[in-house]
């Protein structure tokens, strides 16, 4: 892509950031009155077309940046990431070199956390909880694929529901698990995903999107009651459709130390072991 092209993209972005800012909290009820009487009305009419946006994307990779926060504790790292519909994903932390430091992969078979520095391998079922663990709090891999991707909530058969949120101003599907996306009339868009059960919350807010297809490229994450936020930001243009191979196997290289993933909880998994103390700063 020539600099032409990545400066119209940049400019694109700015606008796309401006007008969904715009349209942010209540405003765009009084700017698109029409628009908010059909969702209060008929807001089932709204959630099969906004799916429909989706449904040539498979998965994607991509490069972001992670900063994360807890309390007055700062860090960052470059990620990895590729995801693939229903549920499999591959995360990879990255040195400034470019190298990776950890792992996470998960496919339909089973789940791994490997530390390269560390010369140890997580694995076991991809059932009973396993990914959660691997993470770090309670977010499955088909809800990182939704999320990742821009459709909320995965289960395509969820798109003939959604009711009017009076509060919220904007129509609200809920998964039936726990899980609840809440989607913008005006912009066809998913951009707030919550998950809380009696253990915690996550509270997901897509802040910014690839024009088309709508991919988030800005995410934020607050995680309760751990207390840390995290902070997603894409670099660069997102692989759409790749040919992803072998990309969610999970690896044990040579020499490296097998453990189950039940000893993994004890130190938080991918995210929590990663998190900053809330003494540490940049």
């Amino acid at each position: 892509m020539g600099s032409g092209d990545q400066l119209r993209n940049r400019f694109a972005l700015l606008v796309l950031g401006l007008a969904v800012a715009a349209c942010g909290g209540g405003g765009w009820v009084q700017e698109y009155p029409d628009v908010a009487q059909r969702a209060q009305t008929r807001p089932e009419a709204f959630v099969g077309p906004a799916y429909s946006q989706w449904a040539d994307v498979e998965g994607l990779i991509g490069s972001y940046v992670l900063r994360v926060a807890k309390g007055p504790g700062r860090g960052s790292a470059d990620l990895s990431v590729a995801v693939q519909r229903p549920a499999n994903v591959d995360i990879r932390v990255l040195q400034p070199t470019g190298a990776v430091m950890a792992r996470l992969s998960a496919n339909g078979d089973e789940v791994g956390m490997a530390f390269l520095e560390d010369g140890v391998v997580y694995r076991g079922p991809a059932s009973g909880g396993a990914f959660q663990r691997a993470l770090g709090f309670d977010l499955t891999a088909a809800d990182v694929v939704a999320v990742m991707v821009g459709y909320a909530l995965s289960g395509e058969e969820l798109a003939p529901r959604g009711v009017w949120d009076a509060d919220a101003r904007r129509i609200r599907v809920d998964s039936g698990a726990g899980t609840q996306a809440w989607l913008h009339p005006a912009t066809s868009r998913f951009d707030r995903v919550l998950r809380a059960d009696a253990r915690g919350r996550v509270d997901a807010r897509i802040l910014a999107w690839w024009p088309e297809p709508p991919v988030p490229v800005g995410l934020e994450l607050h995680v309760e009651p751990d207390g840390y936020r995290l902070e997603l930001s894409l670099s660069g243009e997102p692989q759409l459709n790749p040919a992803f191979g072998n990309a969610f196997d999970v690896l044990v290289p040579n020499g490296f130390e097998v453990r189950s993933l039940g000893e993994l909880a004890a130190e938080g998994g991918l995210f929590q072991r990663a998190a900053p103390a809330d003494s540490d700063s940049d």
